[in-house]
């Protein structure tokens, strides 16, 4: 009976068994970090996604979940389910649209996925801020992923200019006439005046928004003279000119 016909002995298989055993235990925390890893960026993505539809993306102007409704949504299920929230629509002014228009994400293989980070834990939302508690699970610690990294801003101001054109003179500001300006309030169209010059307005909404100039002297009081749109965007003042 040669060597190979005898097989293994019990030495070399204890050798073989401990040489795996160090193998694995060299290879398992590397191949560990790789994994939390791919899990982390994968929910930083996935956390950014979700901020992009509450919020939208400034630079192709787009403004999700705030712009139609006009706030943060209360609870991250808002993105994905209408519940009490009036339908999309357009405004009586200038055909702006508002209402809830989702769903704004569609992540995963069910329409409430991404409520979930990619350790299979539930995210915490406060503030506009998407939290989730990391691979260690422990909320509020070192390992958190947080986006934004700050609590967001999702208003502006408005400041609207008034030019009355008679003959040859231009008048800013005229007495007798008022501004109202158009925007979404929990989704439904609601309307801000301002009765005197300077006209303006504090803690907007972000997105696309319709001013009006209305007389309201006589004769002809209610008159509408002048209108358009302007979009408002966080943190921003945003200054617009009406002619009439």
């Amino acid at each position: 009976m040669t060597k190979r016909d005898r097989g293994f002995t019990l030495l070399e298989l204890v050798v073989v068994v401990a040489v795996i055993g160090i193998l694995v235990a060299a290879v398992a925390p590397a191949v560990m970090q790789q994994l939390i890893g791919e899990r982390t960026d994968g929910t930083r993505e996935e956390a950014e996604a979700i901020f992009r539809a509450m919020a939208g993306d400034l630079r192709a102007n787009s403004f999700g979940f705030v712009g139609d409704i006009g706030r943060l949504p209360t609870a991250l299920t808002e993105l994905s389910t209408i519940g009490a929230l009036p339908a999309y629509t357009t405004s009586t002014v200038r055909s702006v649209g508002m209402g809830w228009r989702g769903p704004y994400i569609n992540a995963g293989t069910s329409a409430n996925d991404f409520l979930t980070d990619a350790f299979g834990l539930a995210y915490t939302f406060t503030a506009g801020q998407i939290r989730s508690a990391g691979a260690d699970g422990i909320v509020n610690n070192a390992d958190d992923i947080v986006y934004p990294p700050a609590a967001p801003q999702t208003d502006g101001d408005v400041i609207v200019t008034v030019k009355q054109m008679l003959g040859a003179k231009v008048f800013v500001d005229p007495t007798g006439y008022r501004v109202d300006l158009y925007y979404a309030s929990n989704g439904a169209e609601t309307v801000l005046s301002d009765t005197a010059g300077s006209f303006s307005f504090t803690n907007v909404p972000m997105g696309f928004h319709a001013v009006r100039v209305v007389k309201t002297s006589t004769p002809d009081a209610g008159t509408v003279v002048a209108e358009d749109t302007i979009t408002v965007r966080p943190g921003a003042s945003t200054a617009a000119e009406l002619w009439f």
